[in-house]
């Protein structure tokens, strides 16, 4: 069985991968201030290693767009506890569905959309066409397909168990305290790597170092229903992962003022936007004009 962790290092522009795999995915998670101050240019950041390794080697990527996990977050754990102590996989996934289109969350659903316009808009920025790059929106899956549930069955059982045989990589992923709601953030995680194999015959993820925890539960999980799989991991930066929010970083409706300053008083930061923009300069284009053009690029679907 093919297993590896690997690093993507950005600052050395540089990464190794062991098989090269030909199909992989990314998750994006939620971004509660889209609506607001628009994306993160840094979700760029992934898109340029998506680009590199295209590029390099003939990969294919599914943009997995898990903004609506969400609502895990927001429901109330009673939503949960009230299916019993164990619930099917079809039964939490139309208690999630329903939560999503309760009125009072609409601004969640709304954030959610505005996610996935921007990941689209991303997409073309890369010039990926099909099938370089899909979209998939988790939402859409819950709804439609079943073999998520039947993924979702097993995640379940594999993180009962995973509770008793290694307590400390659930804790590691988990708070102690988490709630019967927030439990099936790693459930759902590892949901979404074994769908998406079945599916696209994607056999690796893609992530920040950050989701390290993460992806050695899906290791083990899809090492036990004998699927080949790696996990590549890049480092974040100077800020949080660009998909997550961060006001004090570059956002689509930022002003140039406020974009100047920052890169002239943030000299770590500026060197990671240098960095990541790279794949998406033009020849002799500035740092500002090209942050100024991509910025503007990434907002037009939107508006």
């Amino acid at each position: 069985m093919l297993v590896a962790f690997t690093v993507l290092d950005v600052s050395k522009n540089t990464y190794e991968q062991n098989g090269a795999p030909r199909q992989l995915f990314m998750g994006f998670g939620y971004n509660p201030s889209l609506s607001e101050l628009g994306e993160r240019l840094d979700i760029l950041s992934f898109f340029s290693w998506m680009k590199r390794m295209q590029k390099e080697n003939d990969c294919t990527w599914i943009v997995y767009d898990a903004s609506g996990y969400a609502i895990v977050n927001k429901m109330s754990p009673k939503n949960i506890e009230g299916l019993g102590r164990k619930p099917t996989a079809q039964q939490i996934l139309d208690v999630l569905v329903t939560e999503q289109t309760r009125p009072k969350r609409a601004e969640v659903m709304k954030n959610c959309d505005l996610r996935g316009l921007y990941l689209l808009k991303a997409i073309d920025i890369c010039e990926f066409s099909n099938p370089q790059a899909r979209y998939v929106d988790s939402r859409k899956v819950w709804r439609e397909d079943s073999a998520y549930a039947t993924a979702l069955d097993f995640a379940l059982d594999y993180v009962d168990r995973l509770k008793v045989e290694n307590p400390r990589l659930v804790e590691a992923v988990l708070r102690k305290d988490a709630n019967a709601a927030s439990q099936l953030y790693l459930p759902l995680e590892i949901s979404e790597a074994i769908y998406l194999e079945e599916r696209f015959s994607v056999r690796a993820k893609f992530g920040p170092t950050t989701e390290q925890f993460f992806d050695q539960a899906i290791i083990g999980a899809t090492a036990e229903l004998g699927m080949p799989y790696q996990t590549l991991r890049c480092a974040i930066g100077p800020r949080k992962p660009g998909y997550l929010p961060d006001e004090n970083s570059i956002r689509t409706k930022s002003d140039d003022k406020y974009v100047r300053d920052l890169l002239r008083s943030d000299a770590s930061y500026k060197s990671f936007v240098d960095q990541y923009l790279a794949m998406f300069r033009k020849t002799g284009e500035s740092l500002e004009a090209t942050v100024s053009r991509t910025k503007d690029e990434l907002q037009q679907r939107v508006i």
